[in-house]
């Protein structure tokens, strides 16, 4: 799927030896299911989004990409810039309601907002060479501590643990980035949980970290597996994963406070 000029380099002595096992792929976690959202591309957010897009475009490669639109905070309606952004940059998207680990071979990434899903086949995904952009923060676990529970397992795999609260507060906040692509200077934010890395030996790394006024201060928004590419190709080391941040309240009244936000 990616880096075809690796396969063909080694095609002949699996030819004999026998099937070449994929090469991983790359794991984006983001803390928040808007963060590609039509809001994301509105006022003092869009540059940010657009920035932060084209480094995932740039990260994941490829050319067919898929949204998971079933059972998420995130209406359809709301994907349709991240779409066009894509699109523009070379890509297809398309959209389907649930995640079929037969299906997604056909896509060089899927992306996941914040609907229920099996980590267990997402990771399976990834580790047989596909990319996937994951988000929590949706409350469909009921409390960030059981979303951050059901996560954890497959996070840790791939170095990066997701924490156990949502902040910062209701409605969409601003993230002022401390660091990461030049593009992502300021980032959309609702309720979410941080994701970071699992420990200093772990090859995962933040890829954007934010600040927020009246705290928290830099905290991991997104994070990688390895070395995130924000501009070109990949090289065949340079894996991307994204982390991101804490939260204050239940899923319930957060998803009814976004709905009024864009009703």
């Amino acid at each position: 799927m990616r880096f075809p000029f690796l396969f063909a380099a080694v095609a002949g002595a699996f030819s004999i030896a026998g099937a070449a096992p994929a090469a991983a792929g790359v794991l984006v976690a983001s803390g928040d299911e808007w963060q590609l959202s039509s809001a994301a591309y509105e006022g003092a957010y869009a540059a940010g989004t657009q920035g932060f897009v084209k480094s995932l475009a740039d990260t994941f490669g490829g050319a067919n990409y898929l949204f998971l639109i079933g059972n998420g905070n995130v209406p359809v309606g709301q994907l349709g810039a991240a779409a066009a952004q894509l699109t523009s940059l070379g890509k297809t998207v398309s959209y389907a309601t649930a995640f079929d680990p037969v299906s997604a071979q056909g896509y060089d990434a899927v992306f996941h907002f914040g609907q229920l899903i099996d980590q267990g086949a997402v990771a399976a995904y990834v580790n047989g060479g596909g990319n996937a952009y994951v988000s929590l923060g949706g409350g469909w676990y009921g409390t960030a501590a059981a979303e951050a529970a059901a996560w954890n397992p497959t996070f840790a795999t791939f170095g990066l643990v997701a924490g156990s609260t949502w902040f910062p507060g209701p409605g969409f906040v601003q993230a002022t980035v401390t660091s990461g692509p030049a593009e992502a200077t300021s980032l959309i934010w609702g309720y979410g949980q941080s994701i970071e890395k699992l420990s200093p030996a772990a090859s995962s790394q933040s890829y954007i970290r934010g600040s927020f006024a009246g705290g928290p201060t830099d905290i991991g928004l997104i994070g990688a597996s390895a070395t995130l590419v924000t501009g070109g190709v990949p090289e065949p080391s340079t894996w991307a994963m994204m982390i991101l941040g804490f939260g204050l309240v239940g899923g319930w009244q957060r998803r009814r406070r976004r709905t009024e936000v864009f009703a």
